[in-house]
């Protein structure tokens, strides 16, 4: 996995620059990055070169872009709790200009059928627990 990231390198071994012109691609880099493992010294590089462009890039972007990358930058991702990201990102979906209005609406659905399953889930258990401390 490691090699694919010399795609990205130059010549000289540097990531090359016009990848900073892409928002989306460097969030992309940013947050694959955050995966490394000890060792793993071309995701260490990639993570400082795409932190250190996104910042710049944070209040240049679109208002969606700019929320992702500054939220990106905040939070990482990996290290965080999937469902509470996956609401974040139906939010910047919805907020792009090129959404697919059909999958946006999956997606919502989907969420919301899990938070029931979650919350009848919650109720059988504390069910049980008022149960059994009788």
């Amino acid at each position: 996995m490691i090699n694919v990231f010399n795609n990205f390198k130059n010549k000289d071994g540097k990531f090359k620059e016009h990848l900073a012109e892409d928002a989306r691609g460097l969030l992309c880099l940013y947050e694959a990055a955050h995966w490394s493992t000890h060792g793993e010294d071309i995701l260490d590089e990639a993570l400082a070169f795409s932190r250190s462009h996104l910042e710049g890039l944070a209040d240049q972007s679109s208002p969606p872009m700019s929320i992702r990358i500054k939220n990106a930058l905040k939070h990482a991702y990996p290290r965080g709790i999937s469902r509470i990201e996956t609401r974040q990102y139906i939010s910047y979906y919805e907020e792009e200009d090129l959404h697919d209005q059909t999958l946006l609406e999956f997606a919502k659905i989907d969420f919301n059928l899990l938070q029931i399953l979650h919350r009848k889930e919650l109720c059988q258990v504390f069910r049980c627990h008022y149960e059994l401390a009788r």
